[in-house]
């Protein structure tokens, strides 16, 4: 699968508890276990290697069908590291949130540092600028939000 370096490390410490081996239990194995198919006919596994390619063992599944299933397609790939890097950008957020209100504003590099120090990942694979813009559009966005004075649909049904 193809991820890039900084959301491996986060994988391998948010979900795979430091390892590379996938549980039918844990919130990865349940991921990508609807996206295991059978290979396509003429398919022949190439080991391909870079910083880009995350490799790890695939969890004996109870159907007895997905235990030879280990292909996933490239377009689900991808989406697995959409939803990932979702997944990663939603629990930084959440960190900043918390932290950041007791922080100096000048101080949010130290707060992404100590986010991705928290989930073990090496500071070359980060772009910090990126981070720090995502944050502010999603400061941005959730500001907007409150002040045009929505309010959910399920709190109307309360």
């Amino acid at each position: 699968m193809h991820l890039n370096p900084a959301l491996q490390e986060f994988v391998v410490c948010a979900f795979l508890n430091g390892t590379r081996r996938v549980s039918a239990t844990d919130t990865f194995g349940k991921l990508i276990k609807p996206w295991l198919s059978i290979p396509p006919e003429g398919y022949h596994p190439i080991a391909p290697r870079g910083a880009g390619v995350f490799e790890f063992e695939l969890p004996a599944y109870e159907d007895k069908n997905t235990a030879y299933n280990f292909y996933i397609a490239p377009k689900a790939q991808k989406y697995i590291a959409t939803i990932l890097n979702e997944m990663f950008l939603n629990l930084m957020f959440i960190h900043l949130d918390k932290i950041l209100p007791r922080m100096e504003r000048e101080q949010i590099k130290d707060a992404i540092y100590d986010y991705c120090y928290s989930y073990n990942i090496t500071m070359e694979h980060i772009q910090y600028d990126t981070l720090k813009k995502a944050y502010y559009r999603y400061r941005k966005k959730n500001i907007k939000k409150k002040s045009s004075g929505f309010v959910p649909v399920l709190s109307l049904l309360i």
